[in-house]
């Protein structure tokens, strides 16, 4: 098929830039006239991949899949939308639409429980598929987003009838994808995080077998699913070298019990890793701040006073600890993304979440001076998180002495950046005399003497209208909600 490119300002609609990898099947986004809000998402299809759908939307265990929320909201566009014919003139044979995620996500964004729930929903619907007749061709993370805490499969052309005796084809991705940072994590405390951002495609077992010494090689899942894999693997690319003619590679066949032993033998190893929380002072915020109540009950009001001013689609809460202002935030928006460094913290916060049945909170870690960028091909796969929708409110809450004192960004910049977001902040500083501060500075040569409430002023002048100020702990700190120019 020979795809032409959408002009994006004539129809509002996008080709999703991380949505290629299957030639089946190209994710569109239609959006709003300033290109912000995404108003619907469509996939245009082949003819194979439609009829193979019309089949998969007849089947039972789908739509029981669908009613639990494990699956997108599917169906078929109607032949005269006009959306949908802009797609199908492109050289698709249909169209499907799904309900919209609200904010786009990534495995190297979410904790290690995060990743271990959508692996074991994963599992869950290989073998509801298999069990009826079913499979599905890859077994990646990207194939789930988050709505609020909740894992949601979302890559509907990857269902396929299963041919007897095929063996799972996804477990190769499945493992370097899934298992093999939840085992590196579980048994070994290696933050799985910068490891997915790096391995786009996922840890292969010839590179985890590396970390993995003495002992360290007998721990439960290992030998399995890394050493043995890691053997073939060697084998394969010493047989298969440059100079080796091609040779077709055989598969032995495996039947629907093997299939559904492998995958619930992964089941149940995945649910028996685990991932201590080491607490911190910003795991445990919600007792350690250092705020005397009055104070703290005055920041909590400015919060909700300026969270409730307007009808706000999405608030960020970078900075957010265990979530106390993303939950005064979460009556008043339809979503709530809510960062931190802090991956224990977040864990804590996505633990409660998930308990909630209507949450609309979701809870990423993240470097907050390095956020995630583009990446992937052509920079744009994987879209940075910046680039993914603007919000409507920022919370910036006790963070900008961390980024001046610990990243080293020049308040200027970090104000430049806010101003990026086009939208409303309620920033937090905290002055010099505040004891965190202080504690900050006693082991650092620079003292950073630009690092004021004067200068910041003047420097968020530069960005924003200042239309509130409070004041808290006797002046050590000050809110602000600021507007931008």
């Amino acid at each position: 098929m020979n795809q032409k490119t959408i002009p994006d300002k004539m129809t509002g609609i996008v080709a999703n830039a991380g949505s290629f990898r299957d030639p089946v099947n190209r994710v569109y986004e239609v959006t709003s006239p300033d290109g912000n809000t995404r108003k619907r998402i469509l996939r245009g299809v082949n003819q194979d991949a439609l009829e193979t759908y019309q089949e998969l939307a007849t089947q039972s265990f789908y739509k029981r899949l669908v009613e639990q929320g494990h699956i997108v909201k599917t169906d078929i566009a109607a032949n005269d939308d006009s959306d949908a014919l802009s797609i199908i003139s492109e050289g698709w044979s249909g169209v499907l639409e799904h309900e919209a995620v609200p904010f786009i996500s990534y495995p190297y964004e979410w904790t290690f429980t995060m990743l271990r729930d959508a692996a074991l929903l994963q599992l869950y619907i290989i073998e509801e598929s298999i069990e009826n007749g079913w499979t599905l061709k890859d077994a990646t993370p990207y194939n789930f987003q988050f709505v609020g805490p909740k894992a949601v499969f979302i890559d509907i052309p990857s269902f396929e009838t299963r041919v007897e005796g095929e063996p799972w084809n996804g477990y190769r991705q499945f493992s370097s994808m899934f298992l093999i940072p939840l085992l590196m994590k579980s048994h070994l405390g290696i933050d799985q995080l910068p490891i997915l951002r790096s391995y786009i495609d996922g840890v292969p077992p010839t590179e985890a077998i590396k970390y993995f010494k003495g002992l360290n090689r007998l721990k439960k899942g290992v030998i399995s699913h890394i050493t043995f894999p890691a053997m073939v693997e060697n084998k394969i690319a010493v047989r298969e070298r440059d100079g080796a003619p091609a040779k077709k590679r055989t598969v032995k066949g495996q039947s629907n019990a093997m299939v559904l032993g492998l995958v619930q033998s992964l089941s149940r190893l995945i649910k028996g890793l685990k991932s201590d929380i080491k607490h911190t002072d910003w795991s445990h915020y919600d007792k350690t701040h250092s705020y005397e109540s009055e104070d703290f009950v005055v920041k909590k009001a400015f919060v909700q006073k300026y969270a409730a001013l307007s009808a706000r689609e999405h608030i960020w809460d970078i900075g957010c600890n265990t979530g106390t202002f993303s939950k005064i935030c979460s009556p008043y928006c339809n979503l709530v993304v809510s960062l931190d460094g802090d991956h224990d913290a977040v864990e804590q916060l996505y633990l409660k979440e998930k308990e909630e049945k209507s949450s609309n909170i979701l809870p990423l870690v993240m470097n907050l001076s390095n956020i995630s960028p583009g990446q992937g091909w052509a920079g744009s796969e994987r879209q940075a998180f910046d680039k993914r929708r603007d919000p409507d409110l920022v919370l910036c809450l006790a963070l900008i002495h961390h980024i001046r004192m610990s990243a080293n960004v020049p308040n200027v910049l970090f104000l430049k950046w806010l101003r990026s977001l086009n939208s409303d902040v309620v920033l937090e500083f905290v002055n010099r005399e505040d004891e965190m501060v202080v504690k900050l500075l006693t082991n650092k040569k620079e003292q950073y003497a630009d690092y004021d409430i004067e200068q910041f002023i003047r420097e968020a002048e530069l960005f924003f209208t200042i239309e509130n100020r409070e004041p808290l702990k006797d002046g050590k700190r000050e809110l602000f909600f600021l507007k931008p120019i």
